[in-house]
C-alpha cells in the first residue's frame, strides 16, 4: 500500500536530496538549468513528484529546503 507523505515532508529518502543537491551544486557555475534537468534525467533521477526534470524542477528544488549545498 503507497503512503502519501504528510504535507510539508520530503517526498524522497534524505540520500535522493544529497545526490541530487551533489549533481547540481558541480554543474550549477557551469550549466543552464536545462542542462542539468537533462542531465539528472539522463542518469535516472526524477523530480520528487517522480516526474522528468526540467529548468523549473530544477529551480524550485534549488530554492527548497531540501537543497544541500555542497560545493
Amino acid at each position: 500500500m503507497h503512503v502519501k507523505p504528510g504535507f510539508g515532508t520530503p517526498l524522497q529518502p534524505a540520500e535522493y536530496y544529497e545526490q541530487v543537491s551533489t549533481i547540481i551544486a558541480i554543474l550549477r557555475p557551469y550549466s543552464s538549468l536545462s542542462t542539468i534537468a537533462r542531465h539528472l534525467n539522463v542518469n535516472g533521477f526524477r523530480s520528487p513528484t517522480g516526474r522528468e526534470f526540467n529548468k523549473t524542477h530544477v529551480a524550485n528544488f534549488i530554492r527548497s529546503r531540501q537543497y544541500i549545498p555542497t560545493h
